[in-house]
């Protein structure tokens, strides 16, 4: 039975030879997060946050440096904050009680301590020769007396560093479990019981107890990294507590290394401050150094996901680079070269637009083919989404987009051919897999995140909106698309006035489940100065309104006035702009007499 090389994988789930088979180095973008020092990662599901946490984990880095653990220069401690039993409702009985921010703090740093002595258990790098003398000193000396627990260690000659470690384990164990259950005892009381355990904090007990054990398994006292994973599904009051670790000055002994989409519901520590960048914590938006408007960040994520193709079916015995893996629909490339010749040939005649001689043929020709179309054969849908360069453009900086329509089309293969060899996955496949996850995207799972009046989640009125908000502007981006103007390749709109409460909170909504992308603009030619925010479109849905997802865009600025029409009313505001004869660059467009609503502008880095 074939092996599907695009299969995904919890990262937690991955041992460290398949670890470190499948990464792709990526720290060349993203140095700070193995320097020390506090890092907060941000980015939608799926750009590769907790793959990358998995290989800074001490066995995955033995086995890519050919090292022990004591020669190591940090050792990285996974800490999963999704599904963790501090995530009790009980726990919001003790909100407007004094001990709150106590025992929320407690629960996580037991939780922390926890995963770390589970980590270091679990990863049989500690050789008894080496460490067993010096682990033993660390639990008699320091462990007891810190964590405040009875000794209970039997020396014997068949001891081991694991039989410590899974000692330790169970008595921290103990002290979690003891809170638990207070907590939940607590439920069924009219006031709050009295509480005899620990209470542990950041500094009084996290950080010393790591300090004395960095010392214990290492030749230099090195400073321990706590991958901190999905910190937006802390509580408001939870991560309060958590920006108060990264506003404490630690960062050599312990760095702080949070991953969080783009809903991290604070900034605020518990005594009402705030932590800053640079100055706390270094800030990195992993979808913004694969998606900004650049060709740097273009290139850079086409490799990695060359990189990661490549090393996956060659690990499947499947000898063939990604370019020929996902072979484009060559009867439209054709067409396609004939138009762009067409182009290079005008510009040779002195009628250019563009300034150098590919300028006019990369910016029309795609869409003047997707154009024809559109005509009276009206056969826009037979456009081919094929070739790994276009598929890589519609991932929009996203791995996992990439790997699971890549999954599904190897699949679909492999039903037909079950006793061949996959070599290649043909273009109709690929373009109807790209096709099947556009709509599932805009539809069914916008549909999934609707809420009942008292489940958690999105109200539905916000999510409809939302589904509103994507239809108009892929309906507009559409009609430019098809228009003669310069620009014609859309994706981002920004705001030039003032954004209104309803249009912020819908698009805030959009970019924490993906289906944008912020970044930001200067003000050209809009009078003013300084920069704007830019929502960008998700290239994903572009085949439900047959968009070229190829290389860079223009942008529009538009009128908040035309973004709370497209929230409520998206067919109206298409049927309005479709009234306004498109004019050239220089002239505005309007919704309204003598009130414009939209400015087209270009990128200052468009193709060459």
């Amino acid at each position: 039975m074939r092996n599907n090389p695009f299969k995904i994988t919890t990262p937690e789930d991955l041992t460290a030879t398949e670890t470190v088979s499948l990464f792709v180095d990526v720290f060349t973008d993203f140095s700070q997060i193995t320097d020390p020092g506090h890092v907060m990662l941000k980015g939608p599901r799926g750009v590769g946050k907790s793959m990358m946490f998995r290989y800074l984990q001490p066995d995955c880095q033995c086995l890519s440096k050919n090292t022990t653990i004591d020669n190591l220069p940090y050792i990285a401690i996974y800490i999963p904050l999704k599904n963790t039993n501090f995530s009790l409702t009980e726990l919001r009985r003790f909100d407007d009680n004094h001990a709150s921010e106590i025992l929320n703090e407690h629960l996580m740093i037991s939780h922390c301590i926890l995963k770390v002595f589970e980590s270091l258990r679990d990863t049989s790098l500690l050789d008894n020769k080496k460490f067993y003398s010096k682990i033993t000193d660390f639990y008699t000396k320091f462990f007891t007396s810190i964590l405040e627990v009875e000794n209970k260690f039997i020396a014997s000659e068949h001891s081991t560093c694991e039989e410590l470690f899974t000692l330790m384990v169970a008595q921290i164990n103990a002290v979690y479990r003891e809170t638990i259950s207070y907590i939940k005892k607590s439920a069924f009381t009219n006031g709050i019981l009295p509480y005899s355990g620990p209470l542990y904090d950041y500094n009084d007990y996290l950080i010393p107890l790591l300090e004395e054990l960095s010392k214990a398994i290492s030749r230099e006292s090195v400073t321990f990294y706590l991958l901190l994973d999905d910190a937006h599904f802390l509580s408001d009051k939870q991560t309060r507590i958590l920006n108060t670790w990264v506003s404490s000055r630690t960062s050599r002994k312990v760095s702080l290394k949070i991953s969080t989409q783009y809903n991290y519901k604070s900034y605020y520590t518990v005594n009402g401050a705030t932590i800053d960048t640079p100055h706390d914590y270094i800030e990195i938006d992993m979808a913004t150094v694969y998606t900004e408007r650049n060709k740097n960040s273009k290139s850079t994520y086409y490799r990695r996901i060359k990189d990661i193709v490549d090393k996956r079916l060659q690990l499947c015995d499947i000898n063939v680079p990604a370019e020929e893996y996902f072979i484009p629909d060559m009867n439209q490339e054709n067409k396609i070269k004939e138009i762009e010749e067409y182009y290079n040939n005008r510009f040779d005649e002195g009628n250019g637009r563009g300034h150098n001689r590919t300028d006019d043929a990369n910016r029309y020709a795609r869409p003047d083919y997707i154009k024809s179309l559109s005509g009276k054969s009206k056969s826009s849908y037979t456009y081919s989404y094929s070739g790994f360069e276009q598929l890589v453009n519609i991932s929009s900086g996203i791995v996992r987009y990439f790997l699971q329509q890549a999954h599904t089309m190897y699949a679909k293969v492999a039903s037909q051919q079950e006793d061949a060899d996959i070599k290649c996955i043909p273009p109709s496949i690929q373009s109807m897999v790209v096709r099947e996850y556009a709509n599932e995207a805009l539809f069914d799972d916008l549909e999934a995140y609707k809420k009942d009046d008292e489940a958690d989640g999105y109200p539905k009125e916000d999510i409809d909106k939302l589904i509103n908000l994507i239809t108009g502007l892929g309906g507009l981006f559409r009609k430019i698309l098809l228009s003669e103007r310069s620009e014609r390749r859309i994706f981002s709109v920004a705001i030039s006035d003032k954004p209104s409460e309803e249009v912020l909170k819908v698009i805030d909504i959009g970019i924490q489940l993906g289906y944008f992308h912020k970044s930001t603009i200067g003000r050209k030619n809009s009078g003013s100065i300084g920069r704007t925010n830019l929502y960008v479109l998700n290239r994903r849905l572009a085949p439900i309104w047959n968009l070229d997802p190829n290389g860079f865009a223009g942008y529009l600025f538009v009128k908040n006035c035309l973004i709370e029409k497209a929230i409520n009313e998206p067919i109206r505001m298409i049927e309005d702009f479709d009234k306004k004869k498109l004019q050239d660059d220089s002239m505005q467009l309007s919704l309204f007499e003598l009130e414009p609503d939209i400015l087209v502008e270009s990128e200052e880095n468009e193709d060459d």
